[in-house]
C-alpha cells in the first residue's frame, strides 16, 4: 500500500504559498516533492496529470529554482497556455523567464539563437502549411510538370510524401513503393520536386514545420558546445504527453537533460492512440531502460468516471500485452452499469441513440453533457441524419458533417447531372474535376450544353447526342472524353438505383483524383462506400437527390442552434475526443467490421493501438456509457452484411454491462432476412444469439475461405 508523503524540503514548507500536502492527493504529492532525476509518471485517464505538472513547476520555482532553468514542454498552443497560466494563479504572479511551450516553439526560439551554428539567418521565415503547398507547386511549376495534363499529386499530397519521408528518416522513393505505389510512375518527379523544395528552403531562408524539429535534433547532435550549454540551462526538463512524443521529440528532451538528468515525462501509454501522426509508443515504454536510475511514479486515482465505467476500461486494456499495468480508481460514486446494446441495422442504432439522448435531456442532463464518439467519420452518416430528422441539434467535432465534405458533394454531383442536366451548379462543379477543365472552360461547356438542352420550359433530350455535338478545347480534351464516359454510364445504369450510380462513381476515375488530390482519400472512400450504403434505401434517383437536398436543409436549420448556445450534443471522432470528458457517452458501430479498424490490424501492434482507443472512448464517460452496434450493415439494400460484435465488447465480462434488448417493429421483421424470433433473442448469459450466431459462423466461414493454400 502507498505510504503518505511528507512534504521535504531544503526550503522552509512555512514560507511557501502553496500547501502541497493539503491540495494534492499521495500520489500526485509524491511526484511533486520527489520528482529529481529521469522520472517515468504514468497518469492514467482523468487522474489530474496537468494538476500535478503545474504543481512540480510551482515547487521547483518556490524552491529556489531559477525560472529561466525550468523547461516545460507540451504538445498543442492550448495545453501550454493553460498550464502556464495556472501556475501563475498557482503561484499569485508569472515566474519570469519560465521557458514554455510546444516542441515547435521551444524549437523555433532555440533555432533563433544558434541558426548560424547550422547554416541560417536567424532571421529565417516558418512556412505554415499552406506556405509549404505554395512552396511545392511552386517547384513542381519550375521543373515544367503540367498537372493538368495528367493526375498529378496534389501539393497537400506530395506535403504528406515529404513529411513522412523526413520524419521516418525513410527515402523518398523506398517510401513510395512500399507505401504508396499508386504514385510509382510519377516517382522520378516527385523525388525532383523534393530535392527543389530542399533547396530553395535553404537558399530563402525558410523551414516549414518538420525542419523546427529536425535542425533542432541536428543542432544538439553535431554540436557538443551548443548542447552543453543548453544542457546546464535546463535544470529540469518536464514534457507532457509523453506516450505522443516521435522519434525526434524524445531524442531532443533526451540530448537537452544530459547534463542534468532531471527529465520528468508525464503520460499513459494506455492512451497512445497517434502512431498515424508519428508517435512511438516505445519511447514512453522504454524509458526506464534507457535512463540510469529512472523512477516510475502511479497516478491511477480517477476524478472522472465512477466505478462501473472504471471497471470496463480496467477490463478492457488488460489484455495488451505492451504496457504498464494500472488500475483505476474512483472518487466519483454512482452505480449505473455500461449499457451493451445490439441493433438489427444502423438506423435502429441511430434511433436507438436519438431517443436515449431524448430520454437523458427529460432527466436531466445537458444535451451539451452528451457525446457520440465513433472510430471513423463516416460512421456518423445514419445518426446524423436521425438526429436531424429529430431536430436534435449537434456540433460536429474536428470535421464537417457528412453531406458538407467535398467528396459527397462532388459524387452527387455526378448523380444531379444525370437527374438534371440543366443543374448549372452541379454540371460546373463535375466538369471542373476534370484534367485541363477550368472554370472558364467549365462555363464554356455548359453554355453548349444548355443551347443543344433547348429553353428550360421544354423537356430534356438525352445527354449523349448532345455530347456529340459539343468540341471541347484541347486542352481539355482528355477531361471531357472522361467526363462524357462517366455521365453516359451512369445513365445507362440509372434504372438498376442510386447505390449502383454511387458505387460507378467512386470505383471509377473519381477514385484516382481522390488518391491524387487528398493525403486522406482512403476515409474519403470510406464515406462514399458509406453513402453507397445510404443510397441502396432509395428505389429512385430523383428520390433519393430529394431526401439528400432536404437532409442539407435541415443540416443548416434543425441541426445549428443560435450561435453561442451550448445546448447540443457533440458527435466526434475519438481521436478529436482525447483529453474531453461527457456526462454520458455513446459509442456506437461496435462490429467487427468497424472497430478494430481492419486496416489498422495490418500493421504492427495494430490491434493494441485499436484497444487503447477504446480505452479512451471508454474513459471519457463520467456516469452513462453506452456501447452500441449493429448486427446488418447495409440493412434493407443490395449490398447488406452480417457483422459480429467487435472482439473489443468481447473481453468485457457479463457483470459488468447491462444488456438492452430493442424490439423492432412488425414491419421491419416482415422485411429483414432472417427469423423474426431470432433476430436479438439475449439468453440468460446475456449474449446475443440466433442471428449473431450465424454472423459469427458466416464471418468465420469467410475468414476461412480467404486463407491462402498451403
Amino acid at each position: 500500500m502507498a505510504t503518505k508523503c511528507v512534504l521535504q524540503s531544503a526550503v522552509d514548507p512555512a514560507s511557501f504559498k502553496v500547501d502541497y500536502a493539503k491540495e494534492l492527493n499521495h500520489e500526485q504529492l509524491d511526484v511533486v516533492l520527489h520528482g529529481d532525476g529521469p522520472c517515468l509518471v504514468l497518469a492514467g485517464a482523468g487522474s489530474g496529470k496537468t494538476r500535478t505538472i503545474v504543481y512540480r513547476v510551482a515547487y521547483l520555482v518556490e524552491k529556489g529554482v531559477p525560472a529561466n532553468n525550468i523547461l516545460l514542454v507540451t504538445f498543442t498552443n492550448k495545453a501550454a497556455k493553460e498550464m502556464l497560466f495556472r501556475v501563475e494563479e498557482l503561484l499569485g504572479s508569472f515566474p519570469k523567464n519560465l521557458w514554455g511551450g510546444t516542441f515547435h516553439h521551444i524549437a523555433n526560439v532555440l533555432l533563433r539563437r544558434f541558426a548560424k551554428v547550422i547554416g541560417y539567418n536567424n532571421n529565417f521565415t516558418i512556412l505554415d502549411e499552406e506556405d509549404s503547398r505554395d512552396l511545392i507547386n511552386l517547384c513542381v511549376k519550375s521543373l515544367r510538370i503540367d498537372p493538368k495534363k495528367m493526375r498529378f499529386p496534389s501539393a497537400g499530397v506530395i506535403n504528406g510524401l515529404l513529411s513522412l519521408s523526413k520524419n521516418t528518416n525513410v527515402a523518398l522513393d523506398e517510401l513510395i513503393a512500399e507505401y504508396k505505389p499508386e504514385f510509382m510512375k510519377v516517382t522520378t518527379e516527385l523525388v525532383e520536386v523534393q530535392r527543389a523544395y530542399e533547396e530553395r528552403k535553404k537558399r530563402n531562408n525558410l523551414m516549414d514545420f518538420d525542419d523546427l524539429l529536425f535542425n533542432l535534433l541536428k543542432l544538439l547532435r553535431e554540436h557538443e558546445h551548443v548542447r552543453r550549454t543548453l544542457g546546464q540551462q535546463f535544470r529540469y526538463i518536464l514534457v507532457d504527453e509523453y506516450q505522443d512524443t516521435n522519434h525526434l521529440q524524445a531524442q531532443i528532451v533526451k540530448l537537452l537533460s544530459e547534463v542534468h538528468h532531471n527529465l520528468l515525462v508525464v503520460g499513459d501509454d494506455a492512451q497512445s492512440i497517434y502512431s498515424f501522426r508519428g508517435a512511438d509508443i516505445s519511447n514512453i515504454l522504454d524509458f526506464p531502460k534507457h535512463l540510469t536510475g529512472c523512477r516510475t511514479f502511479k497516478l491511477e486515482t480517477n476524478y472522472r468516471s465512477t466505478q462501473p465505467v472504471l471497471d470496463v476500461a480496467n477490463e478492457v486494456i488488460q489484455h495488451n500485452r505492451e504496457q504498464f499495468p494500472k488500475k483505476l480508481r474512483h472518487v466519483r460514486t454512482g452505480s449505473v452499469r455500461p449499457v451493451i446494446v445490439p441493433a438489427v441495422s444502423d438506423e435502429q442504432e441511430a434511433e436507438f441513440i436519438a431517443q436515449k439522448i431524448l430520454e437523458l435531456r427529460d432527466e436531466g442532463v445537458p444535451l451539451r453533457e452528451m457525446a457520440v464518439l465513433f472510430r471513423a467519420a463516416y460512421h456518423s452518416q445514419a445518426l446524423e441524419f436521425e438526429l436531424t430528422r429529430r431536430d436534435i441539434p449537434y456540433d460536429y467535432r474536428g470535421g464537417l458533417r457528412f453531406f458538407d465534405r467535398a467528396h459527397i458533394k462532388d459524387t452527387l454531383a455526378f448523380l444531379k447531372v444525370v437527374d438534371n442536366p440543366k443543374d448549372e451548379v452541379a454540371l460546373s462543379r463535375v466538369l471542373r474535376l476534370q484534367v485541363g477543365i477550368g472554370e472558364q472552360t467549365a462555363a464554356q461547356l455548359f453554355d453548349q450544353i444548355q443551347d443543344q438542352l433547348g429553353p428550360p420550359d421544354e423537356e430534356f433530350h438525352p445527354l449523349t447526342p448532345v455530347f456529340e455535338q459539343l468540341v471541347p478545347p484541347s486542352r481539355g480534351e482528355s477531361g471531357w472524353k472522361n467526363f462524357r464516359g462517366i455521365i453516359e454510364s451512369l445513365v445507362d445504369e440509372r434504372a438498376n438505383g442510386p447505390e449502383t450510380l454511387v458505387r460507378l462513381v467512386m470505383d471509377g476515375d473519381y477514385r484516382d483524383y481522390l488518391k491524387n488530390q487528398y493525403p486522406d482519400a482512403d476515409d474519403r472512400l470510406q464515406d462514399l462506400e458509406q453513402l453507397a450504403l445510404f443510397a441502396g434505401k432509395y428505389d429512385g434517383l430523383s428520390k433519393f437527390l430529394s431526401e439528400v437536398s432536404l437532409q442539407e436543409s435541415f443540416g443548416v436549420v434543425g441541426g445549428q442552434p443560435e450561435e453561442g448556445s451550448q445546448e447540443r450534443i457533440i458527435l466526434s471522432t475519438i481521436h478529436q475526443a482525447k483529453g474531453l470528458e461527457w456526462q454520458a457517452v455513446f459509442i456506437l458501430h461496435l462490429s467487427d467490421a468497424y472497430f478494430p479498424n481492419p486496416r489498422a490490424l495490418a500493421e504492427d501492434g495494430g490491434l493494441e493501438e485499436e484497444r487503447r482507443l477504446f480505452y479512451v472512448a471508454v474513459t471519457r464517460a463520467k456516469e452513462y456509457l453506452f456501447l452500441t452496434y449493429s448486427l446488418a450493415a447495409g440493412y434493407r439494400t443490395m449490398s447488406m452484411q452480417l457483422q459480429a460484435p467487435s472482439p473489443f465488447l468481447k473481453e468485457i465480462p457479463d457483470r459488468l454491462l447491462e444488456a438492452y434488448q430493442l424490439e423492432e417493429s412488425q414491419s421491419v421483421l416482415e422485411d429483414s432476412l432472417v427469423d423474426p424470433d431470432a433476430v436479438i433473442d439475449l439468453d440468460d448469459d446475456q449474449q446475443p444469439r440466433g442471428l449473431l450466431d450465424r454472423v459469427l459462423r458466416s464471418n468465420q466461414q469467410k475468414r476461412q475461405r480467404r486463407q491462402p493454400r498451403q
